[in-house]
C-alpha cells in the first residue's frame, strides 16, 4: 500500500496551483520540521529571512536518532527535487529548550505561496523534559510550550497582515497548534483557514470550554491512525479521520510515515481500533480517579529517577555508552523514600488495574452497542461542526 513517499512522486510535476494544498502535502512539511535547521534558517519569530528548500535540503545534518530518522533524511530529499515543493520558503525558525521552566518548543513558517503561509509547530522531540512537559497536561491547564506557540503565531502573523494562514502539527505539535489558535485574537484567527493536527494530544477541558476553543473547532482538520494512543489522550472532541496504518500497534503507528494513502488521500477506516479505544478509556478514567497534585507527583517522580542519573534524552536510553547509567536510575529508584515509593507503586498499579478493566469491558459489552454508541458520537459532532476549508485559492 502506498504511503506519502508515493504520494510525493505522484505530485512532483504538480505546481501549488495545479493542485491546490491539502493535508498530504501540509503532513509532509510537518513531518519536515523535525529535521534539525538550526544553523540553516535563522533563528527568530520574526526575522524574516527566507531559505529556499531545495538549498536548506544541502545543508541538513544527515546524522540519524531516535526523532530523525532515515526516512525524514528521504523525505527532505524528495521534496527539494519536487516541483511542487524545491521553492517553498522556509523562514522564522525556533527551537528552545529549557530544563529550568521544563519547555521544549520548535517552530517554523513556510511561505508557500506570496500571501499564503504554513506555520509547524513540532512534536516532542527526545529530551525528557519534553517529554514530561507533555505529561504536565494531565493537569496543568497551560504549558510552557503552548503559551509559546501562541505568542509565536501571533508575532508571525503580525508580521504579515495581508497573509492567509495555515497552521499544523504533528503530536504534541498539533495540541499547540490547536492551542495557538485558541488564544489568537478575533482579528488574527479570521485569517486562518485550516488547523491541521496529526495524532495530537487534545487540551484540558478547561480550555475546551473557552470562547475561543469554541471559536476555533470548526477550522481543526484532526487526523489519527486506526490504532491511535497519543492522539486520545486528554480532550479530544472533534471527530477524526481515522487513517488506515500497515503498522501493528499504536505507537508505532504514531509514526506518520506508516500512514496509508490512495488516490491522492489517506485511506481511511470507520473506527478506531479496540486497543486504541480501551487506552482511551483507561487514560480519561485515570485521569478523573487521581488528583491533578498526585498526577504531579507521580510524574515529576518518575522522571527524576532518570534525570538524576543523567539521563536527559530518549537516546540516552537507547546509547550503549550510557547502559552504565542503569545502575544509577536503579539506585535512585531505591533511594525514594517511603511516601514517594508508595506513591508511586500505587498510581501505577491504579494506571494498569485501569487498563485491565478496560479490556473486560470491552470483552462483556455486546460489540454492536459499543459500533453504534461510536457511530451517534461521531454524527452528532460532525453536524454539530461547520465545513473546513482544504482548498486555498490566491
Amino acid at each position: 500500500m502506498s504511503t506519502i513517499f508515493d504520494y510525493l512522486k505522484e505530485v512532483t510535476y504538480d505546481s501549488i496551483y495545479d493542485r491546490p494544498f491539502k493535508e498530504l502535502d501540509v503532513l509532509s512539511l510537518t513531518e519536515l520540521t523535525y529535521l534539525p535547521f538550526d544553523r540553516i534558517v535563522p533563528q527568530g519569530d520574526t526575522t524574516n529571512i527566507e531559505v529556499r528548500l531545495s538549498d536548506a535540503a544541502e545543508l541538513v545534518d544527515r546524522t540519524t536518532d531516535f526523532i530523525v530518522t532515515d526516512q525524514h533524511l528521504q523525505l527532505v530529499d524528495d521534496l527539494a527535487s519536487s516541483k511542487r515543493f524545491k521553492n517553498i520558503k522556509l523562514l522564522n525558525y525556533v527551537n528552545e529548550y529549557d530544563p529550568d521552566v521544563q519547555k521544549q518548543f520548535a517552530a517554523m513558517t513556510y511561505r508557500l505561496t506570496m500571501d499564503v503561509y504554513l506555520v509547524v509547530f513540532r512534536g516532542t522531540d527526545d529530551t525528557l523534559i519534553g517529554w514530561k512537559e507533555d505529561f504536565h497536561m494531565t493537569y496543568m491547564d497551560h504549558v510552557p510550550a503552548q503559551r509559546r506557540a501562541a505568542s509565536y503565531l501571533q508575532n508571525v502573523m503580525k508580521e504579515f497582515p495581508k497573509g492567509r494562514f495555515l497552521v499544523a502539527g504533528h503530536s504534541k505539535g498539533g495540541n499547540l497548534a490547536t492551542y495557538a489558535c485558541t488564544y489568537l485574537p478575533d482579528s488574527l484567527f479570521e485569517r486562518v483557514d485550516a488547523i491541521y493536527s496529526y495524532d495530537a494530544p487534545g487540551l484540558n477541558r478547561a480550555i475546551i470550554e473557552t470562547e475561543g476553543y469554541q471559536r476555533t473547532s470548526p477550522n481543526i482538520l484532526r487526523f489519527v491512525p486506526q490504532g491511535s494512543i497519543v492522539g486520545m489522550m486528554l480532550e479530544v472532541p472533534e471527530p477524526a479521520t481515522i487513517v488506515k496504518s500497515r503498522a501493528f500497534g499504536g505507537f508505532v503507528q504514531h509514526d506518520a510515515f506508516t500512514w496509508e494513502i490512495k488516490d491522492y488521500s489517506f485511506v481511511t477506516v470507520s473506527e478506531t481500533s479496540p486497543d486504541s479505544q480501551q487506552t482511551d478509556l483507561t487514560l480519561k478514567q485515570w485521569v478523573r480517579e487521581t488528583s491533578a497534585d498526585e498526577r504531579k507527583k507521580f510524574f515529576d517522580t518518575f522522571f527524576g529517577i532518570f534525570l538524576d542519573a543523567g539521563i536527559t534524552s530518549i537516546n540516552d536510553l537507547t546509547d550503549l555508552k550510557q547502559l552504565a547509567k542503569a545502575k544509577e536510575i536503579l539506585q535512585n529508584a531505591q533511594d525514594l523514600d517511603p511516601t514517594e515509593r508508595e506513591m508511586l507503586e500505587r498510581l501505577a498499579k491504579q494506571l494498569i488495574d485501569t487498563r485491565v478493566q478496560a479490556w473486560k469491558k470491552w470483552q462483556t459489552v455486546p460489540r454492536i452497542l459499543v459500533q453504534m454508541a461510536a457511530f451517534f458520537k461521531r454524527k452528532k459532532a460532525v453536524e454539530s461542526s461547520s465545513p473546513l476549508l482544504l482548498e486555498h485559492k490566491e
